[in-house]
């Protein structure tokens, strides 16, 4: 079912007084409601309008830590009929690195204008567009009223990833962004007016559609800034508690961060009123997954909250999501047959690689296993994912609307998503990425075997391992942040290296740690293996340790 409403129509159904809710740094609340966001997204609107001749066909960056001047404006671009692209805040770049990469991401946008802060605009003079602040905007009268979207107009310019290439820019509908997360909610039998939690960035898919979302379809929406959550993990559980709220979303790093946070044992939190917590965006670690499920349990989590699922921005966000009072199914199978395309059930004893189900199909969607060609596969044969359902895209955007080179549908009309996965007792699993395979004389490794089992060692910082072949060889490395030095580096990587061989039965050529914060990610916090291996193969990593082949 594709409901046939743009963002703003959706928006203008809800009832004025539906609260929402924003949070600084402190967790102090900031109360609005929804009539307050339509009249402060009309007079954005009108600005955008008189000032720079905004309007449909046009596109505009937004630029900012999430805030009410944030969404006010978002909705106002919508409200004007353009359409917007969310620039990512970069956590680590310098200013002069920073500016340069706004500047081709707004140039590859196409972008008329860029919306931001006071004090970054001061910092933005050199971008081909103008450059104007929140609050300039927020002045004056809404003006004459403007027609809404249609439906099929683009509302969101959202880049991929670009974990395995470069962000390429997928075009969503106002249609698909309403649809997909109204499916999203509704899977989670969540109704109007319970409460939602997020802390993820609008730059990233899963925080754009989740948030929005919420908005429209009439949920409390709890906003915090994605830095506030960095900071403060436990800041996330604390406004769940204080809030009573039904539901939340994040990547599974997110999980694991907020597990070892309750482990530590400093503070109670009541986390008996959630009822969905969708965990998606990036593979998911079975054991980090029960991890957080048993400690969260001593703080009242039920157990059925945690519904796994996957996606990508090629179909808008959601493709499959946990069904709502089941607890989440794992599967282990056998090792060394699923290096041979085969998912059997592990016997007794051998060695296995558990996964986590990534639950059912969104309404009118549907996912196929197939070979390179398109063929279906039987159960218990890993292959290709693909996808078909109203939120796929058909196309990566090109400015004129031209064939895009990369090709992404096949000849079904199915999105090939590039993913690996199987379908095995009547559940969907999702392997990793096809290009992030590793040849290995004749084995087929996954990097995600080799990076859960480092996370586990003690001195291995959670979700900073990457595995990745060197080119032209079947040699592979990994290479994990630490915060250890000198002997206590070197003595992890012997560790790292030993630990790997024993368990996956592989010593990689070389295990390097690094120094914290220094693996490449996206913007969005995704790894970004191949990057690491150029720096590797360039000597531009801060190695503390190496193990060069030992073990």
């Amino acid at each position: 079912m594709t409901i046939g409403l743009s963002i703003v129509e959706r928006l203008a159904a809800q009832p004025g007084d539906r609260p929402l809710v924003f949070l600084d740094d402190e967790l102090r609340p900031t109360h609005s409601t929804l009539g307050e966001l339509r009249e402060r997204a009309d007079t954005v609107a009108g600005a955008l309008r008189r000032r720079f001749g905004i309007g449909p066909g046009t596109r505009v960056c937004l630029l900012g830590r999430t805030s009410p001047d944030t969404i006010a404006t978002l909705f106002g671009i919508w409200r004007a009929g353009a359409t917007v692209t969310v620039l990512p805040v970069s956590r680590r770049a310098n200013p002069g690195d920073l500016e340069a990469t706004l500047a081709r991401r707004v140039s590859a946008a196409h972008a008329s204008l860029v919306v931001t802060d006071l004090a970054t605009a001061a910092t933005l003079g050199d971008l081909a567009v103008p450059v104007v602040d929140f609050q300039s905007l927020g002045h004056g009268s809404a003006g004459a009223p403007l027609a809404a979207p249609d439906p099929h107009d683009i509302a969101l310019l959202q880049f991929t990833s670009g974990t395995t290439a470069l962000p390429r820019a997928v075009a969503v509908t106002h249609a698909q962004l309403v649809t997909n997360s109204h499916s999203l909610f509704t899977s989670g039998e969540l109704v109007p007016g319970d409460g939602f939690v997020t802390w993820l960035p609008l730059y990233h898919d899963m925080g754009m559609i989740m948030l929005t979302g919420a908005i429209v379809h009439g949920y409390t929406a709890y906003v915090m800034d994605t830095q506030t959550f960095g900071a403060r993990p436990g800041a996330w559980l604390e406004t769940i508690s204080t809030y009573r709220a039904a539901a939340t979303g994040a990547p599974n790093f997110a999980f694991g961060l907020a597990g070892y946070y309750l482990s530590l044992g400093r503070a109670r939190y009541d986390l008996s009123s959630l009822r969905v917590a969708w965990n998606g965006a990036e593979p998911i670690d079975p054991m980090a997954l029960d991890q957080f499920i048993a400690t969260a349990a001593e703080h009242g989590l039920p157990a059925t909250t945690m519904a796994p699922g996957y996606g990508l921005a090629e179909a808008t966000l959601a493709v499959t999501v946990g069904l709502p009072h089941e607890r989440y199914h794992t599967v282990t199978v056998d090792r060394l047959a699923l290096e041979d395309g085969l998912a059997q059930h592990v016997e007794d004893g051998g060695p296995g690689r558990t996964f986590v189900d990534c639950g059912a199909p969104l309404a009118d969607t549907s996912v196929s296993i197939t070979d390179d060609d398109g063929n279906p596969l039987p159960d218990g044969q890993v292959g290709s994912v693909r996808v078909r359902g109203p939120g796929v895209v058909r196309q990566y955007w090109t400015p004129d609307g031209s064939p895009h080179p990369t090709e992404i549908l096949d000849d079904q009309d199915r999105l090939i998503t590039g993913d690996l996965g199987f379908c095995l007792d009547g559940r969907f699993f999702v392997c990793g990425r096809q290009k992030d395979m590793i040849i290995v004389a004749g084995r087929n490794l996954y990097p995600e075997d080799f990076e859960f089992t480092a996370e586990r060692i003690p001195g291995v910082r959670l979700g900073n391992v990457m595995a990745f072949s060197l080119p032209d060889s079947e040699e592979m490395v990994v290479v994990a942040e630490t915060n250890l030095r000198e002997s206590g580096a070197q003595d992890l990587v012997r560790a790292v290296s030993d630990t790997l061989a024993a368990e996956l039965s592989y010593t990689p050529h070389d295990v390097v740690l690094v120094a914290p914060g220094t693996l490449p990610k996206t913007s969005s916090g995704k790894k970004q293996r191949h990057l690491c291996r150029e720096q590797y193969q360039d000597k531009a990593l801060t190695v503390r340790a190496s193990a060069q082949g030992q073990g």
